[in-house]
């Protein structure tokens, strides 16, 4: 396959990863956010103030237009746990994924039980906010980002991040309706991985864990099904744009 972008040791190529994802070998570590399959379907306010003319509404409209989001929710679990499960066995290091608690017929699905493979580590991410104050409950304010399998290296000179990272969300610097800080990419980069490693994220979005990965020296393979979002992550690599980075 052709990559979208190929230079400084990072590749991005444009498809569907369950057919790119078999013919990238093996890879030294994997650090992703897939879709959360928790698009709305209607644009009812959320409680927030103001948020019938702008903010959550309008954060709504946007990520609706062409974001597909909304599997069944056993196609959704099948679909993801498959694709990871593929990234498990081509990984010699940890997989570190993204996920967030989700609610379905008022019911919590965790992904600590959505994912059935034993959990080496995991980290909560503070957001310090939240856009559902309607929802007769505590206004959920953090994500998950969890990590599967063995490290092949670790770094305890990080290990003073502690467990629960408070970091504001990306505000979508990027065109991106879901993006995350460059902090949840760079840290297990730099705790569990050598320079040079090759990361993987096989949902590669605004390509925000492959900018990582080029600033923290290591290679770097992204794959997203999306076109537009491939060109916003190549012209992010190409013009050595680093938005919030750090990592520590």
């Amino acid at each position: 396959m052709t990559p979208y972008y190929s230079q400084d040791g990072i590749t991005i190529y444009h498809g569907d990863c369950r057919e790119v994802l078999p013919t990238i070998g093996e890879v030294d570590l994997v650090v992703t956010s897939p879709p959360y399959n928790t698009m709305p379907t209607s644009h009812a306010p959320s409680g927030l103030h103001g948020d019938r003319k702008s903010g959550v509404n309008q954060w709504i409209k946007k990520a609706s237009e062409g974001y597909f989001d909304s599997m069944p929710e056993d196609e959704y679990q099948n679909w993801l746990c498959g694709i990871l499960s593929t990234c498990i066995a081509m990984c010699r290091g940890l997989v570190w994924v993204n996920h967030k608690i989700r609610y379905r017929d008022g019911e919590a699905i965790h992904p600590a039980r959505m994912f059935p493979w034993p959990i080496y580590s995991e980290v909560i991410w503070d957001r310090g906010g939240s856009m559902a104050l309607n929802c007769k409950r505590y206004a959920p304010s953090t994500e998950h980002l969890l990590a599967f399998g063995r490290p092949h290296v670790w770094n305890d000179g990080l290990n003073t991040l502690m467990s629960v990272w408070r970091l504001s969300a990306d505000n979508d610097p990027n065109g991106h309706p879901c993006s995350f800080p460059m902090a949840i990419a760079t840290r297990p980069i730099a705790s569990s991985s050598n320079v040079n490693d090759v990361i993987l994220d096989p949902f590669c979005g605004s390509g925000t864990t492959m900018v990582a990965a080029k600033h923290e020296g290591r290679r770097g393979i992204g794959i997203e099904r999306e076109e537009r979002y491939c060109e916003i992550a190549a012209k992010r690599l190409a013009q050595g744009v680093l938005f919030g980075l750090e990592t520590a």
